[in-house]
């Protein structure tokens, strides 16, 4: 702010500061022309501080840089007449004038007569030079009056720098600081948690309309604090029922899972006996030459049926333990040949029932696995199940194994095809969820309980492989599962997460 004003201040000062020596300098012109006046009435070249020059060029004043310097700015602009300087010679200022001689009038002033120096008119402009005459005297007061008024100036403004000073800082420290003062404390209450603040400025100014927009903020920070306290309080309210809805879900889906394996496992005892009893009913039937074909095929249902039944308790106890965490693994080296022999030799017959050819695609040399064998083969079991499940008569399913990178680190993928119906792009990620299934109609056609895909998404996960389908409609399906070839336990994510990065 002082700054500002010095600068505003020395602006001011500079065209006055100017001002004074060229008045100055215009004063002693006027002088210099009235002294020669009188001088001309009566010339004397011998006068003191009087100096007579004849002749019309520069070296007639040679030693004389002003005087040499006059005469070749009056030849060259008759206009001029006469010049005068304002000099620094040596320790005190001089005056300097110099006036223009032409025609006879150097002649004249060099004999001593009385010229007339009036304002010099065109045709005395066309005579021809023919010397000039000088005054010298000292210039010490005008160089001590013009510094004296700079002085004044200079203290003019100084006093002027103070009362802009002084006054700005009264005007800002009782008006605009005093109420930038009240506006901070209202701030800083409101800070503090006081919403019923409000600003009380009444300036008349900017200050005012400040204030007002203030309290117009703090007026709608305390509505919408309130609205929020309220959706808090309904919110709380609402948490504390879910928490005690989810205590309650979470008792009853643990009753459930142990309720299913508990059910699941005494359901596996008999019916194991039932199908026991009815592969040697089975047995002796066909060994009998005179038994009745509607017995033989009576035993068949039982032990078709008895086998679906174990296998889906067998599913419902395997996604019991899964939920429940009791699913546990046994990693070890695992040879991927052997697998694909023993699935081969299990699932043939199914295959050869429904003429379909099941063709095995791998390359003569397969690295082991490292992972649990039992829960990869029931997920290549489920695969291959459904592939001749859903695939029609006549057609084939090709089980396909070829050396594949599983998150940038060496593994195996093994793919499924077959030659099904196929499966919709929107029907894609929702197949491998519990109890879902393409359409309807394929379980009441095919049976099963929709929970093999999920059960496969569930045992991938824990062995840190991955699964997907690749499907067009209507022209078959592809499932796989890719497996790194180096077990990697699932990293369990912790409940609470560090969320400030």
């Amino acid at each position: 702010m002082g700054a500002t004003a010095a600068l505003a201040i020395v602006g001011a000062m500079s065209i006055p500061w100017i001002q004074i020596r060229e008045s100055m300098v215009a004063q002693q012109l006027q002088s210099m022309r009235d002294m020669s006046a009188v001088w001309a009435k009566k010339p004397d070249t011998s006068m003191e501080r009087f100096r007579f020059v004849k002749g019309s060029n520069g070296q007639a004043a040679a030693g004389d840089a002003f005087l040499s310097s006059a005469l070749d700015e009056f030849a060259a602009t008759p206009a001029n007449f006469d010049r005068y300087e304002l000099q620094q010679t040596g320790e005190e200022p001089t005056s300097r004038y110099v006036r223009a001689l032409r025609g006879d009038q150097a002649d004249r002033v060099a004999a001593g007569e009385t010229i007339s120096l009036d304002a010099p008119d065109a045709a005395w402009q066309k005579l021809p030079l023919t010397g000039v005459f000088s005054i010298e005297r000292s210039a010490v007061g005008v160089a001590r009056l013009i510094w004296q008024d700079r002085i004044y100036i200079l203290i003019g403004g100084a006093l002027a720098w103070i009362g802009i000073i002084f006054a700005m800082r009264l005007l800002v420290v009782r008006g605009y600081l005093r109420a930038v003062r009240r506006l901070r404390d209202v701030a800083n209450r409101v800070r503090g948690g006081d919403l019923s603040s409000r600003s009380q400025l009444r300036t008349g100014d900017e200050l005012e309309q400040l204030g007002n927009s203030f309290n117009s903020m703090v007026a709608t920070l305390d509505g919408s604090q309130k609205q929020l306290q309220s959706m808090n309080e309904s919110l709380d309210f609402k948490l504390v029922q879910l928490s005690e809805a989810n205590v309650g879900l979470f008792e009853s889906n643990r009753l459930k899972s142990e309720f299913l394996a508990n059910v699941s496992h005494e359901l596996r005892t008999p019916l194991n006996s039932v199908i026991g009893f009815a592969e040697l009913l089975a047995e002796l039937a066909r060994k009998d030459v005179g038994a009745d074909p509607k017995r033989i095929r009576y035993i068949e249902h039982i032990l078709k049926s008895g086998r679906g039944l174990l296998e889906m308790i067998n599913e419902l106890l395997d996604m019991a333990k899964i939920e429940a965490g009791r699913m546990e693994l046994s990693v070890s080296n695992a040879s991927i040949i052997d697998m694909l022999e023993g699935i081969s030799a299990i699932m043939r017959p199914q295959a050869d029932l429904k003429k379909i050819a099941l063709e095995i695609h791998r390359a003569d040399e397969l690295p082991t696995v490292e992972t649990d064998p039992g829960k990869l083969q029931q997920i290549l079991y489920n695969f291959v199940s459904n592939a001749i499940k859903f695939s029609p008569e006549g057609s084939r399913v090709i089980v396909r194994t070829e050396v594949w990178a599983v998150d940038g680190a060496p593994g195996l993928r093994i793919s499924v095809v077959d030659s099904g119906p196929g499966i919709p792009l929107d029907m894609q990620q929702t197949i491998f969820e519990k109890f879902r299934q393409v359409d309807a109609s394929h379980t009441k056609s095919h049976g099963g309980t929709g929970l093999g895909l999920a059960i496969c998404r569930e045992l991938s996960a824990m062995l840190g492989a991955k699964l997907g389908v690749e499907s067009n409609s209507k022209k078959g399906s592809s499932f796989w599962v890719e497996i790194p070839l180096e077990f990697r336990a699932k990293k369990l994510t912790p409940l609470m997460t560090d969320r400030a990065g």
